[in-house]
């Protein structure tokens, strides 16, 4: 009797454990498959309006991650080309038919529709000149909610100094901006004060958020016409797509350029002190990365940027409106265009 009860004891107790077994390992590969499915993500990429540094940028970002191994990831886009309402709209498809698991926006007027229609999705942006002035973030370092990303702001006072440097009997600065663009006037406000700090003038001319043509710009450029010594266009939406308008004014009436975006050089500009963007958009791709694999709050992870501003000159502007720049300047920039 007493080995029968043996028996039926050590015939539960080995069904018990076989059936610990068997759940462990079921419960082990759900484990493996949940993992597994956390290395597969999709990533949005919303372009509101685009041009050549916020392109470069995204590029850098793809490029990080298509270097990166043991992460499955695709990429769905969306280009407005300008229209606020497609944008607005294409965002919302992200989140209700697309199913990204993080949004990547490029510029302020991508970023600020973004955080206010997306609040779940983790969002990484960059190329913003002011994240904090513009609303996006609490502070750089404690961004909260759901995002963060990495700043372009080049300080307004270097900027000036660098513009003495190589104009050296400047007066009077001329700005090109969108107006209500916040971007664009912030930059323009703390570049006033860096100026009036330096015992400069500035004046200045705007184009509207709606503009969408090189002509629109010329026209406000032609306003500073024979009232200003330099012309400035700074990280701007559309002065950026369309800053060749202000450029033909200047070559036309020997007005020297300076760009706080390095694209605008190839377009005639003469310098340039500014950020490289493919570093900012590598710099977004390092946030992303800890954000989907190790589920780092977007709101924890403070604000970046690149501090390498670089000083090009673009000598053959220069030679064309017959600027002369002095010798230690050009031995001290960090790229000649020829």
């Amino acid at each position: 009797m007493k080995r029968e009860i043996l028996g039926r004891l050590m015939g539960w107790a080995f069904l018990f454990l076989f059936g610990a077994i068997i759940w462990e390992g079921s419960s082990f590969s759900r484990m493996a498959q949940a993992e597994e499915v956390k290395k597969s993500f999709k990533i949005g990429l919303a372009v509101l309006k685009d041009n050549q540094d916020y392109y470069n940028a995204r590029t850098a970002f793809i490029n990080f991650f298509e270097k990166e191994s043991g992460i499955i990831y695709e990429f769905k886009t969306l280009d407005a080309n300008g229209d606020m309402e497609a944008y607005k709209k294409g965002l919302e498809e992200f989140v209700n038919a697309g199913k990204v698991d993080l949004i990547f926006v490029t510029g302020t007027r991508s970023a600020g529709p973004a955080a206010e229609i997306i609040k779940e999705i983790p969002i990484v942006f960059t190329a913003v000149a002011f994240p904090e002035k513009s609303g996006l973030v609490k502070d750089l370092e404690h961004p909260g909610g759901n995002i963060t990303g990495t700043h372009c702001t080049v300080p307004a006072y270097p900027q000036v100094k660098a513009i003495m440097k190589v104009i050296p009997n400047v007066k009077t600065i001329g700005i090109v901006y969108t107006e209500g663009e916040p971007n664009a006037e912030f930059q323009t406000q703390d570049f006033k004060k860096a100026a009036e700090q330096l015992g400069l003038k500035v004046l200045t001319a705007t184009v509207t958020k709606e503009c969408k043509t090189n002509a629109e710009v010329a026209e406000a450029t032609n306003k500073l016409v024979g009232k200003v010594d330099v012309l400035v266009a700074h990280q701007d939406t559309s002065i950026s797509r369309y800053g060749k308008g202000m450029i033909d004014v200047a070559i036309a009436n020997n007005i020297p350029t300076y760009v706080t975006l390095g694209q605008l050089l190839s377009e005639g500009a003469m310098f340039s002190l500014g950020i490289d963007f493919a570093a900012l958009g590598t710099l977004s791709g390092e946030q992303a990365l800890k954000i989907l694999k190790q589920n780092i709050k977007p709101g924890d992870i403070p604000i970046e940027t690149d501090n390498n501003y670089s000083l090009t000159i673009n000598i053959s502007a220069a030679k064309k409106i017959g600027v002369v720049i002095p010798v230690q300047v050009l031995k001290s920039a960090s790229k000649l265009v020829k």
